[in-house]
């Protein structure tokens, strides 16, 4: 393929190709490594958007769901110079009904040494709140670890410095508007990209690692470059795989117990199916180079055989010239036999 048809292999079609095409694996190998990276940003951008927008719709609910738990449940709430006070600082452990998030734990005491208590009991749940008197601990199964917000970083942002329960419950239904929701996705989105596309790069120097071993084995020289490239596009469909059970996971909490293995496995495959293509065609056009060399050494053997017979063609033909002039100086029988047909007496 040529530099001007590279270019116009757009971002969608090389979404569509990495996944059926393995034959287009060579031109990925050939190409730029930025092309690779790019093709991986925009990749990973989408999907950490649509992971984050997922994220702040199940937000939106469980701000409703807050709501309606404060109104019904909380009968006490003060927050003043960046302390919280929730119900006179008694613990309560609060579990819901909503998949996004299961158990709430609420402990605005001073002493806080029991937060890593509180984290390994959220950590039993896909996830989990945590209340303090300074800050929120958010922890999911889709993050590595957990998420913290400061009181103080909301509060300068939407400049509040107390409020009371009914001051709060005035203030969250004042800010659910977009731009709450938007700083949400925001965050959510910046944090999911950090975290998946370092994770994405690793996944894709062990496909290039396993690649270049086995290009190796099969005596197929490839570079490790080459083999990074194609690591990436053989990404592509355990990425999408990935996107959609996340999205099926957090709105229906159905979950795969061997889904990593499977994005594994389904990548380690496309790896070695496109070095095995990429072997085969290498054979092919090797088979293809002889063949042409075959055909140019019988074409030249015939243009020498040609030259050698006009040769001996331009030697035979000034010796039969010299036979043919001899033949007319020598003196013929019928010149003489006179008229009557008798030869001539001496």
């Amino acid at each position: 393929m040529s530099n001007e048809e590279t270019n116009k292999f757009h971002f969608f079609n090389r979404i569509k190709t990495s996944i059926v095409d393995f034959d287009k694996y060579q031109i990925f190998a050939n190409e730029k490594f930025g092309k690779a990276i790019i093709y991986l940003l925009l990749l990973m951008i989408i999907f950490s958007c649509v992971v984050a927008l997922s994220f702040t719709y199940q937000f939106k609910q469980s701000v409703d769901e807050g709501v309606s738990y404060i109104k019904n449940n909380i009968e006490d709430i003060k927050y003043e110079n960046g302390i919280l006070s929730v119900n006179n600082d008694n613990e309560l452990f609060i579990n819901t009904n909503f998949n996004m998030i299961p158990i709430v734990i609420i402990n605005t005491q001073e002493d806080t040494d029991k937060v890593n208590e509180y984290i390994d009991e959220i950590g039993r749940y896909d996830s989990g709140i945590i209340i303090l008197k300074d800050k929120i601990v958010y922890k999911n199964n889709l993050l590595s670890g957990t998420m913290e917000y400061e009181y103080n970083q909301i509060a300068n942002e939407y400049s509040i410095s107390n409020f009371t329960k009914e001051e709060l419950l005035e203030l969250i239904n004042g800010l659910t508007t977009l731009n709450l929701y938007m700083g949400f996705f925001i965050v959510s989105a910046i944090y999911m990209f950090i975290i998946y596309f370092t994770s994405t790069i690793i996944d894709a120097l062990m496909l290039a690692l396993l690649g270049f071993i086995v290009a190796r084995i099969v005596s197929v020289k490839i570079k490790f470059k080459a083999c990074f490239n194609m690591g990436i596009y053989a990404l592509t469909l355990p990425i999408i795989l990935n996107l959609i059970y996340i999205v099926v996971n957090m709105f229906t909490g159905i979950n795969i117990k061997y889904f990593q293995w499977m994005y594994t496995t389904i990548s380690y495959i496309y790896m070695i199916l496109a070095i095995l293509l990429i072997r085969t065609d290498l054979i092919n056009k090797h088979m293809e180079l002889i063949k042409i060399i075959n055909e140019q050494e019988k074409v030249r053997k015939d243009l020498e055989q040609q030259k050698e017979d006009k040769d001996n063609d331009k030697e035979e033909k000034p010796e039969q010239e010299d036979k043919q002039k001899k033949r007319d100086k020598e003196p013929k029988e019928d010149d003489n036999i006179d008229d009557n047909g008798l030869a001539p007496q001496q």
